[in-house]
């Protein structure tokens, strides 16, 4: 092969890899994400993950477990073994690890994984991988998730790795009991980058007193004592970089509990100004939304009120949005501007209520003059709002 030859080669591949990032297919940064890289002529028992499979390791002295379809040993074979019976969710492999157990003889185990590239300083990644509860199991349980670092554990005992549950990286956003066994479940989130980390943990990472352990019966039909265990089968585990929590299957815009609207009152008083009233009222808004709510119209209608009592006022609208609508503004542009829609909507509403339109100023701050800081549900809430300033 010439140069020029050569040269055209490189820029046609590197032409498919940019569509194929173009059409949105996730750079993974797990290697072997389904354990599918492993030499399994000579797999008979458990606990030979790490010394099969490619990449992956246990963190601690316990060693996990590596499945692969049409092995003649009844203990890692695919789909049926004796823990119980289950596809795989992505290639012919997966791996399995205990949760939790009361048998004394057993310990928990830990997956690690060391990734392609390290975490970028404040990007956004999306998290997932699949799991489900052995049939056998006796136990299910909560606090599984995943736990990023700069260095690679190697505990050189079988103890548990214990953690706050706020401090786990990714779990599932309840912290549920994860107890779905006739199929696969995805446990997902998303995690900003530090800058450094580079090794990746799965596993339960709850103390025995503070995790919520439930007993599961055995499925009808199951033939078969019961393991002292809560083992979960994994597979299919990914991380890749994301510009808005959408991208990921764990996408707030879809999840199933209520809006969260940001509830609280100003402090006001019957010693206030009008001035001082119109300046300490807010609209506050669910995610993504921009319609005022019941309590918002009411907020709303008293403003209107003070600015007909004001002739000379002159009001300024400001609207503001969190974070996470900045980052969906990105890849929608029906998310453009949250915080403008939202001071619109206001104008709308105050002209509506007989506010003269050349009295209202519209303004937008958007994401860069957040009401607090700090990354909870409650405080993102907070954010998602419309204030006022009166111009005398």
């Amino acid at each position: 092969m010439n140069t020029k030859t050569l040269i055209l080669f490189t820029a046609f591949f590197a032409f498919v890899f940019c569509a194929k990032a173009q059409d949105g297919e996730e750079e993974n940064l797990v290697p072997n994400p389904s354990f599918e890289n492993a030499e399994t002529r000579s797999l008979k028992k458990y606990g030979y993950l790490e010394e099969l499979c490619e990449d992956w390791y246990t963190a601690t002295k316990a060693q996990a477990d590596l499945f692969a379809r049409d092995m003649k040993s009844e203990k890692t074979n695919i789909p049926k073994n004796e823990y119980g019976e289950q596809d795989a969710a992505d290639g012919d492999h997966y791996a399995g690890f205990r949760a939790y157990t009361k048998d004394k003889k057993l310990n928990r185990t830990y997956l690690m994984v060391q990734l392609k590239d390290e975490l970028e300083k404040n990007q956004m990644y999306c998290v997932e991988f699949k799991i489900s509860l052995a049939d056998m199991s006796k136990y299910a349980t909560n606090f599984i998730g995943v736990s990023f670092s700069d260095r690679k554990t190697i505990q050189p005992n079988t103890g548990d790795i214990v953690k706050d549950v706020n401090d786990i990286d990714v779990r599932h956003r309840s912290n549920k009991v994860m107890k779905a066994r006739d199929q696969w479940e995805t446990v997902c989130g998303t995690m900003i980058g530090g800058g450094r980390e580079k090794y990746m943990m799965i596993g339960c990472f709850g103390s025995d007193r503070n995790m919520e352990i439930e007993k599961m019966k055995r499925p009808r039909g199951a033939v078969g004592s019961q393991v002292y265990d809560a083992y979960y089968f994994i597979d299919d585990i990914k991380v890749f970089p994301i510009d808005a929590k959408s991208q990921c299957s764990c996408d707030p815009s879809a999840r199933t509990e209520p809006d969260l609207i940001y509830g609280a009152a100003r402090v006001q008083d019957e010693n206030m100004s009008d001035g001082d009233v119109v300046s300490n009222s807010a609209v506050y808004y669910a995610f993504l939304k921009t319609n005022v709510t019941q309590v918002g119209q009411q907020n709303l209608d008293k403003v209107a009120e003070l600015m007909q009592a004001n002739p000379d006022w002159k009001l300024e609208i400001i609207g503001h949005c969190d974070n996470d609508e900045f980052n969906e503004s990105k890849i929608n542009d029906r998310y453009l501007d949250m915080g403008k829609q939202r001071a619109e909507a206001v104008f709308k509403y105050l002209v509506a209520a007989g506010v003269n339109a050349d009295r209202l100023i519209i303004l937008t701050k958007e994401n860069t003059d957040p009401a607090s800081t700090r990354p909870t549900p409650l405080s993102m809430a907070q954010n998602r709002r419309v204030v006022f300033e009166i111009r005398k």
